[in-house]
């Protein structure tokens, strides 16, 4: 029987950075339902979606930032977690600023002005998540 533990740091890396990236893909997958459809469950479920991501890349980036001191300084793996944390920091503040528009618009129909920034956020945190990968891979 396996278990959890003996899977290794990799796997634990690995999942912590991709969740939150799946929060968002599928938040902005709501956004477009709910703009191509009109219908406003949609953008709720979207803005539902944003909030868990928000929480979950949270939690992670604390996490990776424990991680980023064991790291041995100067290390390749070092500088690559350095920027993992400080891009991912940089993704996690539109997605916030896009959850605080749908929040500010409540009447149904998702701004604008919030998709376009959560499309440009996921394709910082996928940056972001692929350099976390590296970084661990480099470290094992």
């Amino acid at each position: 029987m396996r278990t959890i533990a003996p899977a290794g740091r990799g796997d634990v890396h690995t999942l912590l950075i991709v969740l939150p990236l799946v929060f968002f893909a599928i938040s902005l997958s709501f956004d477009v339902v709910a703009m191509l459809s009109g219908a406003h469950v949609w953008g709720v479920a979207a803005a539902m979606n944003l909030a868990a991501g928000l929480v979950s890349g949270s939690l992670s980036s604390v996490y990776f930032a424990r991680e980023h001191d064991q790291y041995r300084p100067g290390s390749r793996a070092r500088d690559l977690s350095f920027l993992f944390l400080w891009l991912s920091i940089c993704a996690l503040l539109p997605f916030a600023v896009s959850l605080v528009l749908r929040v500010v618009h409540p009447e149904g129909v998702t701004p604008s002005a919030s998709v376009a920034l959560s499309i440009m956020a996921l394709g910082v945190a996928t940056l972001a998540g692929w350099l976390g990968d590296e970084a661990a891979r480099e470290r094992a």
